[in-house]
């Protein structure tokens, strides 16, 4: 049946609802110290409790951390989170796939969905927030267990960006080596009318050797 007064008022003070309580009181302290922190790098940033009640524009997966599929921090301003996006379509968007192996092409599409989810999940105000905050519960949880958060494996774009760069590096670095002409180009600074050009050198690669 219902629980008596007494009952309740022991339940309450049970060591287990005392735990609670200091989870809750914690993630919420934890919580506010995020927005304010937004507030911060973001003047647009206006959180609101209805936020909270809001439907999500994504079902959101909180074991994966979204920021590190975008490749920004988690203070990240809505601006770094669309300009994120963005970058990341150029490379991995079924559309910039063509003369890809099939595999490749299917390595490329599972990340882009995962970029897509964390567009979805951190560019919308409302969803953001209770993402965040699921996930600051979720480490104060544990970190009463005495325990860490396992985040889920899922792509990281500084990582990728990284690998890509030195992949890039690499295919320079191929036997178009031996037949690199140092072309130097240099664009004396002129100041005329106004126009700008810059000084600068680069090394172009022999046409039919180079790749």
């Amino acid at each position: 049946g219902p629980m008596s007064a007494e009952d309740k008022k022991k339940f309450e003070a049970s060591p287990f609802m005392q735990k609670m309580k200091e989870i809750d009181e914690r993630s919420w302290q934890k919580f506010s110290e995020r927005d304010k922190k937004r507030k911060d790098r973001d003047p647009n940033f206006k959180p609101i409790d209805a936020d909270f009640e809001a439907q999500k524009a994504h079902k959101y997966d909180k074991g994966i951390n979204y920021y590190k599929v975008l490749g920004i921090d988690e203070y990240g301003t809505n601006d770094e989170v669309k300009k994120a996006y963005r970058k990341l379509s150029l490379t991995y968007h079924p559309d910039k796939t063509s003369g890809k192996t099939q595999e490749e092409k299917d390595e490329m599409a599972e990340i882009f969905m995962e970029v897509k989810n964390a567009y979805k999940t951190l560019s919308d105000e409302p969803t953001r927030r209770q993402y965040d905050f699921e996930r600051d519960r979720d480490a104060v949880s544990a970190d009463t267990h005495g325990k860490k958060v396992q985040e889920k494996v899922s792509f990281n774009a500084r990582e990728a960006m990284k690998k890509l760069v030195e992949k890039a590096k690499e295919n320079q670095k191929a036997p178009s080596e031996i037949v690199r002409i140092p072309v130097q180009i240099r664009l004396e600074k002129l100041v005329y009318g106004g126009h700008k050009a810059i000084k600068r050198s680069r090394q172009v690669k022999d046409r039919f050797y180079g790749d």
